[in-house]
């Protein structure tokens, strides 16, 4: 084991004094636009079916106590899709939904992690758009995409009215 770590420690020395360097990439992706593939996924489809038939079944057992805490779970993750696409909200459940798929598209963009852009990574490190990748990866549709990219568009060339635009969004639903 000794003999494996110094051949590794004398290949990093060689490898740093002839300026070859192994840069880490971090692949990152647009916050607001994984917001609307995830909640217009056919993965998250899936889950208000099960709710909406699980309510149903409450309703025909009589279970009035499952039918109002379905509903209002129901009410609950529209107000934090708002809160997200706003960006007042943390994304973890996306994360934590999407983290198998995160695997897939690490190495098929040949970076370390993904993480959102400007989630303040170091600015020597590398970083690679993977955006695309995890829409695929959520079968976004192109109205989904066409959605993402204008409202990327629209951050880029008018900062301002975004940023009021979001603010205006967190009260709506």
């Amino acid at each position: 084991m000794k003999r494996i770590l110094r051949m590794g420690l004398v290949a990093a020395v060689v490898a740093a004094q002839c300026g070859v360097a192994q840069a880490v990439k971090v692949g990152t992706f647009d916050r607001t636009s994984i917001v609307l593939a995830f909640y217009g996924s056919p993965m998250w489809s899936a889950k208000l079916k099960d709710a909406r038939a699980e309510r149903e079944k409450a309703r025909a057992a009589g279970d009035q106590k499952k039918v109002d805490q379905l509903s209002k779970w129901g009410q609950d993750q529209q107000k934090l899709a708002h809160r997200q696409l706003a960006g007042d909200a943390t994304i973890d459940n996306i994360m934590e939904t999407m983290k198998p798929m995160f695997a897939a598209v690490e190495a098929q963009a040949h970076v370390t992690t993904i993480v959102p852009e400007g989630s303040g990574s170091d600015k020597t490190v590398a970083t690679v758009d993977v955006t695309g990748q995890l829409m695929d990866q959520l079968q976004a549709s192109a109205k989904t995409r066409q959605n993402a990219e204008q409202l990327r568009s629209f951050k880029k060339t008018h900062p301002m009215k975004y940023r009021l635009t979001m603010f205006m969004f967190r009260f709506a639903g």
